[in-house]
């Protein structure tokens, strides 16, 4: 253990988590409960310089008393959860569709997934 404490101070520092605070749980009772957080997610400036965008995540648990960690070094594009834009086929029996799809196309700028969502949004 000495060894491993030795090795955090050779310029490593703690990137942080979201998530519980705690990576490890013992006890289902208040009085008996112990949480701690024994795992983290460590790097020193070089690494931190290159992956800005590191984030830990502490997963729930399920079946052991750890919490998994997920280290994550590059955050993606978060698409909304609530998409409800269905297209209906009945849409395209309709005379007015042609012409109406064509207007919405023309009119809207910007690439394809724009486009696309400006014709969502008028559906």
């Amino acid at each position: 253990m000495e060894i491993f404490r030795r090795t955090l101070e050779c310029q490593l520092n703690d990137v942080g988590f979201y998530g519980n605070w705690f990576t490890w749980e013992r006890g289902n009772l208040p009085k008996t409960n112990i949480q701690e957080r024994l795992d983290k997610g460590v790097a020193n400036i070089e690494w931190i310089i290159i992956f800005l965008e590191v984030r830990v995540q502490h997963l729930v648990y399920s079946f052991s008393d750890y919490c998994p960690i997920l280290i994550n070094t590059r955050i993606c594009e978060e698409r909304p959860m609530n998409n409800n834009f269905k297209f209906k086929a009945w849409w395209s029996l309709e005379e007015s569709f042609n012409n109406e799809v064509k207007s919405l196309w023309e009119k809207s700028s910007g690439g394809l997934l724009q486009k696309l969502e400006n014709f969502k949004k008028k559906a």
